[in-house]
């Protein structure tokens, strides 16, 4: 193994560190320093000496401090490596490795501690930019008129496992369903539904109870209002504020109402 990787986790034998690497095959390669400690070997590199090629290899991880190298064995060089050593807990070592470890990464992709949940893995420096980037867009494209922010949310989640793998179902869960009606209407438009000037739809919006003029003469949403409109962010010619848009849904409401 000679490429860069970042799925480095660290696991506890007997008090002692123990490093593993996840290859892009999903085969682990355990911090062969960390192995000959466990075993005490005190001449790691006479050790490895002794392994074949195929058999060892340099693994590469991202740290706070920068890209770490390291010497790593797989599998069969781990074994090597126990087989060499005359220490009683060489054998439990084993035990722990072939009957907890490799079991546990083969069938869930990890091992952690019982009882002890286990810890998200960093992100890497690329990936934290291309989310930070993604999560930028995405709260642009929220703010355009007439698109809802949790549709938007929704899309850049997608745009997210898709750019870097990273799985977002959970918090999708979270967000409104993507069929729910979009407010999209502005008095004009809604006004054409009704048979009324953008006017006279705001005055009937107001009779209703869903909106009202504040104190810069401006029309505001009651807390009716937002059940049934969303108030979205805008920016013309030097000027910025906000412009209600409707839910065609609420036609019903002012022609009942109204």
């Amino acid at each position: 193994m000679s490429s860069s990787e970042s799925s480095l986790v660290p696991l506890d034998f007997e008090g002692r560190q123990v490093r593993v690497i996840t290859d892009e095959q999903g085969e682990p390669w355990f911090v062969a320093a960390d192995v000959c400690a466990c075993l005490a070997i005190r001449n790691p590199s006479d050790a490895l000496s002794r392994l074949d090629d195929d058999e060892k290899g340099l693994g590469s991880t991202e740290t706070p401090g920068g890209e770490q190298s390291m010497t790593t064995v797989n599998e069969p060089g781990l074994y090597n490596l126990v087989l060499g050593s005359r220490k009683p807990e060489a054998k439990r070592f084993k035990r722990w490795v072939t009957h907890e470890v490799l079991p546990a990464i083969r069938r869930t992709g990890f091992y952690t501690v019982p009882g002890i949940a286990p810890k998200p893995a960093a992100l890497t420096a690329d990936k934290q930019d291309s989310v930070g980037a993604l999560l930028l867009i995405g709260q642009a494209v929220a703010q355009v008129p007439g698109v809802k922010p949790g549709i938007a949310m929704a899309a850049t989640l997608t745009c997210i496992q898709e750019n870097t793998g990273l799985a977002v179902d959970t918090l999708r869960r979270a967000l409104p369903a993507a069929e729910d009606p979009i407010c999209s209407l502005n008095p004009t438009q809604l006004g054409q539904r009704l048979g009324m000037s953008a006017r006279v739809t705001n005055q009937h919006l107001e009779a209703c109870g869903l909106q009202f003029r504040n104190a810069r003469d401006e029309w505001e949403l009651t807390d009716r209002g937002q059940e049934w409109a969303e108030a979205m962010p805008y920016c013309r010619h030097g000027h910025s504020g906000y412009q209600v848009l409707w839910n065609p849904a609420v036609v019903d409401v002012v022609r009942e109402l109204g």
